[in-house]
């Protein structure tokens, strides 16, 4: 083997050995991770999961380097019902925690064939839409899909 060869070949194994990538958790320059939870049950169960899994992705990223959009549609829109629900504490608090960086969308086809008025969906929703039409946009921007 020439002499080149073997610097290569040294100079790129001491290349792997240097110092480590930088972690996972550096807070500085980090991109923002965006995604899409969808979520079509009424399920207190999987609606349980999901709020985790999200909840862990905010404390894990920071809420600064995410953004987390939960679409819902079919009988999981009942979850944002005022008079419907049992996670909106919960729903409402993860928003609050996301400080920004949560947004929820109502399907608004599944309203207008469930008969649910906008007045019946709690305030903190920020978007009534299509659910279908909203993940479609989301992924065609880059945001992972999500379903638990």
């Amino acid at each position: 083997m020439s002499r080149f060869a073997w610097v290569l070949i040294g100079a790129l194994a001491l290349a792997g050995w240097s110092s480590p990538a930088l972690a996972d958790h550096v807070k500085d320059g980090r991109p923002i991770h965006r995604m899409v939870f969808q979520m079509n049950e009424g399920d207190p169960q999987k609606w349980g999961l999901m709020l985790n899994n999200i909840s862990n992705v905010i404390t894990e990223l920071g809420r600064d380097h995410v953004d987390i959009k939960v679409v819902t549609y079919g009988p999981g829109i009942n979850m944002f019902r005022k008079e419907k629900s049992n996670v909106l504490e919960r729903l409402d608090s993860l928003k609050k925690l996301g400080a920004g960086h949560v947004d929820y969308t109502v399907c608004s086809n599944t309203m207008k064939a469930m008969k649910v008025e906008k007045e019946e969906i709690v305030e903190f929703v920020n978007d009534l839409y299509p659910g279908i039409v909203r993940i479609i946009e989301l992924q065609e921007k880059g945001y992972v899909y999500l379903r638990p």
